[in-house]
C-alpha cells in the first residue's frame, strides 16, 4: 500500500486539538471572530483578536462540526464553501448563527479544465475577461440562492499551478467594486494587517503550522490580529471517511 495513502486512511479526528486553540484564545483575552467582523469592528483597533477562515475544499459535514463547535463556544467564524462542498441546510444555518458564510470560487481554474489550458500564455485578456464575467454569474447566483456575500476566497486548484496563476487574479478592485464586496481573502493589503498569519496543514505535513508558526506561540506573544486558517478535511477523520475523501480529491484533481 502507498506510505501517504495509509496515513491519510488511518487520520483520526482532531476536533479536540482545535477545540483547544480557541479555548487558549478565550482564555488569553482573545475576541474570536470572523473575517468580516474583524475587518468591520477590530481592523483598527488594539484588540487581541483570533480570525477564524475556513476554507471548505472537500469536507462539508467537517466544516458542520466545526461550526457546531464554534457555536457552543460562543465564537464565530467565516466559511468559504465551494460549489462542489455547498449544503444548503449547513449554510443557512451558518448564517442565521451569524457567521459569515461566502464562495471558495475557482473560476480560472474551471474554465482551463474545460478548454484545456495548459499553458500560462494561454491566459490572455479575452480570458481573464471571460472568467470574470464567469464568475459574476456565480456571484449573482449565490447570492440569489443564498444571500449577500461580503467577501470571497479563491481556491488553490492543481490546474492553477500549472498555469501558475492563481484564480484570485481575474479579481481587482473594479471588480469587488461592482459587485459590493469588501476584500477577497488573500488581498495582500489584508493579510498585511495581521500581525500573524497561520495556516493548518496535511498528515503528510504531520499537521504542522504553516506560515507564522503555532497559534499558542503567537498569543504567548500577545499578537493582536491573529488569522488562523483552516480546512475541514484536516480536522473531521474517520476511517471509512478517509477513503472517501482521498478517492474524492484524487478526481478532482485530474
Amino acid at each position: 500500500m502507498n506510505h501517504k495513502f495509509y496515513r491519510k486512511i488511518i487520520q483520526q479526528t482532531r476536533l479536540d486539538v482545535y477545540k483547544g486553540v480557541l479555548l487558549y484564545a478565550r482564555d488569553n483575552g482573545y475576541i474570536i471572530t470572523s473575517l468580516i467582523d474583524w475587518y468591520g469592528n477590530y481592523r483598527n483597533s488594539n484588540e487581541k483578536v483570533l480570525i477564524l477562515r475556513h476554507d471548505v475544499d472537500y469536507d462539508y459535514k467537517g466544516a458542520g462540526n466545526m461550526f457546531k463547535l464554534e457555536k457552543e463556544l460562543g465564537v464565530k467564524s467565516t466559511f468559504y464553501f465551494r460549489w462542489l462542498t455547498m449544503q444548503d441546510k449547513i449554510m443557512n444555518e451558518m448564517h442565521r448563527a451569524g457567521f459569515e458564510v461566502s464562495l471558495h470560487y475557482e473560476t480560472l481554474a474551471t474554465y482551463a479544465k474545460k478548454n484545456h489550458i495548459f499553458k500560462k500564455e494561454q491566459v490572455d485578456k479575452n480570458v481573464i475577461e471571460q472568467c470574470r464575467n464567469n464568475l459574476s454569474l456565480e456571484i449573482n447566483n449565490f447570492e440569489k440562492k443564498y444571500f449577500k456575500m461580503h467577501t470571497l476566497c479563491s481556491h488553490g486548484d492543481k490546474r492553477n499551478r500549472i498555469l501558475g496563476i492563481p484564480n484570485q487574479n481575474i479579481v481587482d478592485k473594479s471588480f469587488l467594486d461592482q459587485h459590493q464586496l469588501f476584500f477577497k481573502a488573500y488581498d495582500e493589503a489584508i493579510i498585511s494587517k495581521f500581525d500573524a498569519y497561520i495556516s493548518d496543514n496535511t498528515v503528510y505535513a504531520d499537521f504542522a503550522w504553516k506560515h507564522s508558526g503555532s497559534p499558542f506561540t503567537m498569543m504567548d506573544e500577545q499578537r493582536e490580529a491573529i488569522c488562523l486558517l483552516t480546512h475541514p478535511i484536516h480536522w473531521n477523520q474517520s476511517f471509512l471517511k478517509n477513503i472517501k475523501m482521498s478517492f474524492m480529491v484524487y478526481n478532482d484533481n485530474r
